[in-house]
């Protein structure tokens, strides 16, 4: 009930509440330099920085303005001098000056949101370092304190240690995914594991759960009570010696004594293993899901020392108290409502799908009992990962909006052997800081378990749909989704409290409800109503995500250019995709985008021309196509053979190597759709000689009943030229155009007066990304659409821009901020 609140609070009341951490937004527009101070409470060691992150921190922005920060994360290259990892060291105090920048928002629908990632974190700003200077703490008069910071660099050596350990017992694909599953450390993670794990459904391997902590826990703990009771055997061998006590003798003070002792073995056994725990969870970071497990473990290993039993849901709901009040900011983030929806999935959805679908056996007789006790454990398996599936389903799809359909069962496989991959790793780290040849000989084992992961995975990913795109689910379908559930839960829970002695009551309104269920089976309609859940919170999302009109969407990619278009009857078209300012824009920015909108398919994706900046992502996504989203058509300009550089032919032959139908396109085309829809290419023809690769783009003139759009990629020089003739020829051709993509990002030397008199757009949008080295879009390009009569609006500024069009009016919407606007004009 207090988490419920909390969340209330946060949705409602985040802006005051944020003003308190974000207290420099004021001070400047999206960075500036600083002078930094901090302590170093841990460092990440990436490929071509550090992440240094530092608390209790000074932010002098200028001589009259200081602030005070709780954390910060600080970018610190490995070119600096003097920046071995050994200088970022727990305790350490940084003296830096460098750059210090605002988080910004997701500018993308679907794009990752580092704010929300890092705010979580209770960072809210982060630096970049243009020099830096160390010194070790200078002490503090606290005793505490500083045995505090220096247990944190112990186990920081620890942690690296070990790291190298498993460096060199490993191949470094193994030795990444150990790592990252122990240690927390995602550094050099092999991302082809890491996206093979992810559409598998096992990504929770390489996360340090609540599944570790409880391995590690309870082996830490009946260790610590193997020990304690070989001591006493020792104590109680020595005072039968020392008092003359025969074996089979028992005195007063020896049975006294047998049970202090057995309470001491106890106590020992749960105070070490909660030391043991406490010490792990600090070395991997204290994440969400680690803080969340450790505070259950020391929970359930405190209980019986205080006479008390353990509730699971008593116990989850205290360590989301905890974590909130240190991480206020959590409430909403992916890995704290994963982690807790995980653990209500067992709590509360578990036990019941154990009492319905599986019946106790009877007595079997003993040459089957090893086979019972198979089935059980596979059935408990695979209803234990059903229950965690419904009760994370709709996270999972709000933040990746798609699942794995064959994950429930990779995870009968998996999870079994989970236990017997940690005990391995741990006790061959453990044994590598003893003897090295003794981890290889252990992790051998380990190597092993990995591989069948591997080949597990890689089967599952060749099987059809094995990825179920749905897009985002709106948070009315998540209501719903949890109301359905609840209300099978609660059916359940009434149907088998009356089968069972002592709940039989004589209430008529209790024999009613009884009387309904029961010949209708409680299975059927626990079965029926949880796929009804499922069929609101999936592919609900078909029909409303798609839009009754024209779709048109200007993605932010940085210096580059991409346009997705949706028809009015689902075709799916994807104009351009590529960035000169952003790596990996596919996988970053554009496949999010189309997985947030449920898009499974691209019909048609259209190459303008072959300039990296504009399909960079394209090849990402034709890369994918036959696991990921689905490309159906790839359409090329074809121009002289002297304009077609290996990029032009790379893309081909990518689309082919993929079973992509490649076709040209070209002046005159025309593509007619139903309900008043018609694309036509308007540049270039076959043969064009152009210019430059900027001047054969391909340019295309877009309708949609008295509504226009006009598209023109690149266009410039004698393709600007040839494309004003043909608009200037063709009387078919709309007389103004109520949307223009202006040309080359806003270049100075495309989209002349000529051009724009002749298109006379109503709003114009620029493609272009954030402080790009060209200084695009260029005054004099601004003053001509001001000139024009035209409204610009450019992506570096307003991030996404979408365009609805139902044929008579048009609706943009910027990812930052949103106005709306009727056509005075129309086609």
């Amino acid at each position: 009930m207090l988490v419920m609140l909390f969340g209330i609070y946060r949705y409602f009341f985040s802006e005051t509440d944020d003003a308190r951490y974000y207290i420099m937004d004021d001070a400047f527009e999206d960075n500036t330099e600083a002078y930094i101070t901090g302590m170093v409470y841990n460092c990440e060691n990436k490929e071509k920085n550090f992440e240094v992150y530092l608390k209790d921190v000074s932010v002098n922005i200028s001589s009259n303005a200081s602030y005070k920060l709780r954390n910060l994360l600080v970018y610190i290259p490995k070119t600096l001098p003097d920046s071995p990892v050994s200088c970022y060291k727990p305790d350490n105090y940084l003296k830096i000056y460098g750059t210090i920048y605002k988080i910004q928002s997701p500018s993308n629908p679907g794009q990752f949101n580092q704010k929300e990632y890092l705010r979580e974190k209770n960072i809210c700003y982060t630096a970049s370092a243009k020099s830096v200077n160390v010194s070790a703490s200078k002490g503090n008069s606290n005793i505490f304190k500083n045995l505090y910071n220096v247990y944190l660099v112990k186990i920081q050596n620890v942690k690296e240690k070990l790291t190298e350990i498993y460096r060199q017992a490993l191949p470094e694909k193994e030795s990444s995914i150990v790592t990252a599953m122990l240690l927390g450390n995602k550094t050099f993670l092999d991302m082809d594991i890491k996206n093979l794990y992810q559409e598998s459904g096992i990504s929770h391997i390489l996360a340090i759960s609540g599944l570790h902590i409880s391995i590690i826990c309870m082996a830490a703990y009946k260790l610590a009570a193997a020990l304690a009771i070989c001591i006493c055997k020792i104590i109680k061998r020595i005072y039968k010696l020392a008092n003359n006590i025969q074996n089979d003798v028992v005195t007063p003070g020896y049975v006294k004594m047998t049970n202090y002792m057995c309470t001491v073995i106890h106590i020992t056994a749960a105070l070490a293993a909660i030391v043991f725990i406490i010490i792990y969870g600090r070395m991997t970071g204290f994440g969400i899901s680690v803080a969340r497990a450790v505070i259950m473990a020391v929970l359930m290993l405190i209980a019986p020392l205080i006479r008390r039993s353990y509730d699971m849901l008593s116990a989850m709901a205290s360590s989301a108290i905890i974590i909130l009040l240190n991480k206020p900011f959590a409430i909403y983030s992916c890995s704290f409502l994963l982690s807790f929806g995980a653990v209500a999935g067992i709590a509360l959805v578990y036990p019941v799908l154990k009492k319905i679908y599986l019946k106790k056996q009877k007595s079997p007789s003993r040459h089957n009992t090893f086979i019972n006790l198979i089935t059980e454990k596979t059935a408990s398996t695979f209803l234990s990962s059903i229950a965690i599936q419904l009760t994370t389903l709709p996270f999972i799809l709000y933040f990746y909006y798609e699942f794995p359909l064959y994950g429930i069962f990779i995870n009968i496989v998996v999870i079994p052997l989970a236990s017997l991959l940690v005990m391995l790793c741990v006790t061959g780290g453990i044994a590598g800081l003893i003897c090295l040849p003794l981890a290889k000989f252990i992790l051998g084992s380990a190597y092993i378990l990995l591989n069948i992961y591997e080949i597990a995975c890689r089967a599952v990913s060749n099987l059809p749909c094995n990825i179920i795109i749905t897009g985002k689910p709106d948070i009315w379908q998540i209501i719903i989704y949890f109301v359905l559930l609840a209300t099978a839960l609660a059916a359940a829970y009434f149907y088998i409290n009356s089968e069972e002695e002592g709940f039989k009551r004589q209430n008529s309104i209790y024999k009613t409800i009884c009387t309904i269920i029961n010949p209708y089976s409680i299975k059927a309609v626990f079965f029926i109503i949880i796929s009804l859940a499922f069929f609101t919170i999936t592919f609900v999302n078909t029909y409303t995500k798609k839009y009754s009109g024209l779709k048109l969407a200007f993605l932010d990619i940085g210096q580059g250019d991409a346009i997705f278009m949706q028809d009015n009857s689902g075709t799916v078209y994807l104009i351009d995709g590529g960035s000169s300012s952003v790596n990996s824009v596919g996988k970053y920015r554009i496949i999010p985008y189309l997985k947030c909108n449920g898009i499974k398919r691209i019909d048609y994706m259209i190459m303008t021309h072959s300039d990296e900046d504009h399909i960079s992502g394209l090849k990402e996504i034709l890369q994918q196509s036959r696991t990921g989203i689905k490309v159906a058509n790839l359409l090329l300009p074809d121009p002289s053979a002297s304009c077609k550089n290996d990029s032009y032919y790379e893309i081909a032959n990518l689309a082919s190597k993929n079973s992509v139908n490649t076709a040209y396109i070209g002046t005159g085309d025309i593509f007619s759709g139903s309900g008043g829809f018609k694309i036509q290419c308007l540049h270039p023809e076959t043969g064009f000689n152009a210019e430059s690769a900027n001047a054969y783009s391909t340019v295309l003139s877009v309708v949609y009943k008295n509504t226009s759009f006009l598209l023109t990629g690149d266009t410039e020089g004698n393709g600007e030229d040839m494309l004003l003739k043909k608009l200037q020829e063709d009387s078919t051709l709309p007389v103004q155009y109520n949307i223009l993509k202006v040309a080359h990002h806003g270049s100075k030397n495309s989209t002349s007066d000529a051009f724009l008199d002749r298109v006379s757009p109503d709003i114009s949008i620029i493609s272009c990304g954030k402080n790009n080295m060209y200084g695009h879009p260029h005054k004099e390009l601004l003053e001509r659409l001001e000139k024009a009569g035209s409204r610009w609006i450019a992506t570096k500024d307003a991030g996404a821009v979408t365009v609805f069009s139902d044929g008579e009016s048009i609706k943009v919407l910027r990812e930052e901020g949103a106005w709306t606007g009727t056509l005075l004009r129309t086609v």
